[in-house]
């Protein structure tokens, strides 16, 4: 099998250099090439196969080659087209509507465009993911800049049968889909710096997606939608993300059957999220110390794996994370208050079955000589007793509180494997090596568990 992947490969490198340089191969080397062409007697399967991962207008230039090879490129069932800024606004539609026509395969796998400038006419695009999407294509990805005008597909887009991944990447593409829209078959979607007709388009796009299964957001500024509603019981994974504050917005989400969500909304309202049972693996960015804050993790708590960039862990320091088995948390602390690690241990008495602990604690540096209190618990928590494996600590200081946590880390975590250390980056070389030196100095449960200092 291995071999069959090699000599495959191989091949693919020798058709990708050879169209590459077609026009030398025809000026210097025709006689010779036509004696000794193995790459034309290659079966048309194969053929099309290592094409279909060639762009489009370096696979149409094969057409001079024969008349095989005018044909074959007819055939190729993916299609890709990327235009710089440097070949001019007609030359990618004007090669896409021409191969468009050409196209005879019985099924277009994949079309996928992606422009760099700006072009006066819509009509271009409109006709040709139309075009497209009356000839079944599978997958369609759009990725444009923003337009002089609003640009808006054909309603065929919307009721297509066939598309099964769609991406949709445009400031000024407006999402205007029909009050009967179905896609039966699309299980990726991808809605990146999109507006929308009206606070219900996406609700209607969503809602006809039987088999969606992912699912993935990016908002901007010009995005028009308050309330951004996901209810689709089939999907599996969201990727949601908003880095401009706008916190008029907010994020509804009701898919029971979520297993991986990634989450990167800092000032905006993540409240109305419903519990997500199958949760596997989930990334939260979440800046706003609101104290709803707690209702919106709970949703979280049969996460197996847990990656929160958050101001204050307290938030989900009453929350029980029973699968929880590896967590990533990076604190950004830019006041004392907000700075206190007891909440973390809380944290771990409600995660039982924890086997990796990450902590990057970015402590705003007006904080750095303050003691803040260490208060020590009065019980310890059932992970270091039995669970955690691995414990990491980003940016370490060496503050008091610091210090005291870890060296209850360590003396507490029975089967504990590796601790590993990268210190704060405005530390001096002194400094380092003597956090080094106290690090080592600290008693272990674990006596084999390995100490790594990464400088």
């Amino acid at each position: 099998m291995n071999e069959i992947f090699i000599n495959f490969y191989f091949i693919k490198i020798r058709v990708f250099f050879f169209v590459q340089f077609i026009p030398f191969v025809l000026r210097e080397n025709k006689k010779k090439m036509s004696c000794e062409d193995k790459i034309s007697a290659l079966h048309d399967d194969l053929l099309l196969k290592i094409l279909s991962q060639v762009p489009t207008k370096d696979v149409v230039t094969t057409m001079i080659l024969s008349k095989r090879w005018g044909l074959v490129w007819t055939m190729v069932p993916k299609l890709e087209y990327k235009d710089t800024w440097k070949e001019g606004e007609k030359s990618i539609w004007r090669l896409l509507e021409k191969s468009l026509q050409l196209h005879k395969a019985p099924v277009l796998e994949s079309l996928n465009i992606q422009v760099e400038c700006q072009f006066c006419d819509d009509a271009d695009v409109v006709k040709c993911v139309s075009y497209a999407v009356d000839h079944k294509v599978r997958e369609l990805a759009l990725i444009l800049p923003s337009q002089p005008k609003i640009l808006q597909l054909a309603s065929n887009v919307y009721t297509s049968k066939t598309l099964v991944k769609l991406t949709l990447s445009c400031r000024t593409l407006v999402v205007d889909v029909p009050s009967l829209p179905c896609l039966p078959s699309l299980q990726r979607l991808a809605l990146l710096s999109v507006v929308y007709k009206d606070e219900k388009s996406h609700v209607r796009l969503l809602s006809n997606c039987p088999a969606l299964t992912h699912l993935e957001v990016f908002r901007n500024l010009s995005d028009n939608v308050t309330r951004f509603i996901v209810k689709v019981s089939s999907l599996k994974s969201f990727r949601y993300t908003q880095h401009k504050r706008a916190p008029s917005r907010s994020l509804v989400l009701d898919s029971p059957g979520l297993r991986r969500l990634n989450l990167s909304d800092p000032h905006g309202d993540l409240d109305s999220i419903q519990n997500m049972p199958h949760l596997d693996w989930a990334y939260v960015l979440h800046f706003v110390p609101n104290p709803k804050d707690k209702k919106f993790l709970r949703s979280f708590s049969s996460v197996k794996v847990l990656r929160l960039s958050l101001r204050n862990v307290e938030c989900c320091s009453t929350i029980k994370f029973s699968r929880l088995m590896k967590v990533t948390l990076h604190l950004y602390c830019f006041d004392d208050f907000m700075c206190s690690l007891e909440p973390l241990l809380l944290f771990l008495h409600n995660s039982p079955i924890l086997k990796v602990l990450e902590i990057n604690y970015d402590v705003a540096l007006c904080s750095n000589g303050v003691p803040l209190s260490w208060n020590r618990p009065s019980s310890v928590p059932v992970c270091l007793l039995s669970h955690l494996e691995i414990f990491v600590w980003k940016e370490f200081a060496g503050r008091r509180q610091e210090r005291a946590f870890v060296a209850y880390i360590l003396a507490n975590s029975k089967r504990l494997k590796t601790a590993e250390f990268s210190p704060r980056y405005n530390l001096y070389e002194k400094e380092k090596e003597k956090m080094m030196e106290l690090l080592k100095s600290m008693y272990r449960a674990s006596a084999s568990s390995q100490l790594d200092f990464l400088i």
